[in-house]
């Protein structure tokens, strides 16, 4: 069997399945559960790769105090 597909398949809880499918139901805004669960995974990687930005910017800050680009002097 080949491995080219573009999907994979993950399972969630179905407590938490049936509160997608009642936000879907009283907001109408996504078309289907995979919908919703793509929209929320890409928010949360989006929030993830921010965050990760920031982690990494303190980082160069904390390793280079002041800005200095060379030695001083």
């Amino acid at each position: 069997m080949s491995n080219n597909s573009r999907y994979v398949t993950v399972s969630i809880p179905k407590a938490i399945a049936e509160k997608i499918d009642y936000l879907i139901d009283v907001l109408g805004y996504w078309p289907s559960r995979s919908a919703f669960v793509r929209e929320a995974c890409l928010e949360k990687i989006s929030g993830e790769d921010r965050r990760l930005r920031e982690l990494r910017t303190s980082e160069e800050g904390r390793d280079n105090p002041g800005g200095r680009v060379g030695p001083a002097g």
